[in-house]
């Protein structure tokens, strides 16, 4: 995995843009569901590699050129053929209108939640663009990415124009003042939800435990416990759905000391037995 972080801000129109990473990575067989905070967006390119990705509840299939973005509120997870590993090309980055001119061209991005298509060579030279002066920087690096960046928007709110209308992002909450905080929170429940402890997490941010319970429930409406239990259903949720594990197995892999803990766990919050869910039942 290839991850190049970002710490300038820019404005593109009445939009304040504050990009945080672009990452390239051979994506696991199985990502977990999960959403963002109430400002991020996520620009995926699948580069190679078939499998699928799941958008509240609906399946696509994701294939060489499929271009997908996810903005507040989208929950989604993906999936990866063993023998056709995805490699993704993904940026993040925070968005909100900074004011509300009576003609904003870019308006259209901030308030696109969900887009899904192929790239036909728009966005995919720019993100390659991207992570090449990143790899290498220069003095002027950071400008020169403030100038891909701002292309990538403009040549995706020009996709939305003249394709299918996108879904509509809910209403923006203020800019947070810790947005760059975001991607830190998501990895950690993305990647470490089997042993990752409200400790552990407020050491990564820099924060106290209050001040961790704090920034989750501002930003995602909940606290670390609820936070963790999602994380651990939603990547128990694709396991039953994608793999051939044994329910024991998938306990183990999500972070519980017995299949009884797990089983119980999933029912209290699934509705139902993890087997009854691998066999098509549904709260």
């Amino acid at each position: 995995m290839e991850t190049y972080e970002f710490s300038r801000a820019f404005e593109l129109g009445g939009l304040l843009i504050a990009p945080v990473h672009v990452r390239i990575e051979q994506l696991r067989p199985v990502i977990a569901a999960h959403t963002h905070s109430n400002v991020s967006y996520e620009i995926h390119y699948t580069e190679q590699g078939e499998g699928t990705v799941t958008i509240d509840g609906a399946t696509h299939p994701v294939t060489a050129d499929t271009l997908y973005i996810t903005g507040p509120g989208v929950v989604h997870a993906q999936t990866a053929r063993a023998d056709a590993p995805v490699t993704e090309y993904c940026l993040y980055l925070n968005c909100q209108r900074a004011s509300y001119p009576a003609r904003d061209p870019f308006a259209l991005f901030a308030d696109t939640a969900f887009w899904m298509g192929r790239d036909e060579g728009r966005v995919y030279p720019l993100l390659k663009q991207l992570v090449e002066e990143n790899r290498s920087p220069r003095p002027d690096t950071p400008e020169m990415s403030e100038t891909i960046l701002k292309q990538i928007i403009i040549g995706l709110t020009r996709l939305y124009r003249q394709e299918a209308p996108p879904r509509p992002a809910p209403t923006q909450a203020p800019m947070l003042t810790r947005a760059g905080l975001m991607p830190i929170i998501e990895d950690a429940f993305f990647y470490r939800y089997r042993t990752l402890t409200l400790g552990d997490l407020s050491g990564l941010l820099n924060l106290s435990v209050r001040q961790t319970q704090r920034l989750l429930q501002q930003n995602f409406g909940k606290n670390f416990s609820q936070k963790l239990t999602e994380a651990r259903m939603a990547a128990a949720s694709q396991y039953l759905l994608n793999t051939d594990l044994s329910v024991t197995e998938i306990g183990e892999r999500t972070g519980f000391s017995s299949i009884e803990h797990f089983s119980a766990a999933f029912r209290r919050v699934m509705g139902v037995s993890p087997r009854q869910y691998r066999n098509g039942a549904r709260k």
